[in-house]
């Protein structure tokens, strides 16, 4: 299936928005001292990749192999 040029501007942005969620919620669970909080953020950050892998499971599905 091949995508439409909105359709993968779309799936980029989406995609960059992602990686962006990954290294702030890394960030913030780096900088945390409450372990609870910690671990919330970790586990958001964990949503976030494999948000991110299915992403990127989609745009490398829809390109044509070279």
């Amino acid at each position: 299936m091949a995508f439409t040029q909105p359709e993968l501007m779309q799936l980029r942005e989406n995609l960059s928005s992602e990686l962006l969620a990954i290294s702030k919620l890394g960030s913030f669970a780096a900088q945390a001292s409450d372990p609870q909080i910690k671990q919330l953020c970790l586990n958001m950050q964990r949503a976030h990749e494999r948000h991110r892998d299915m992403l990127l499971r989609h745009l490398n599905a829809g390109q044509p192999v070279m």
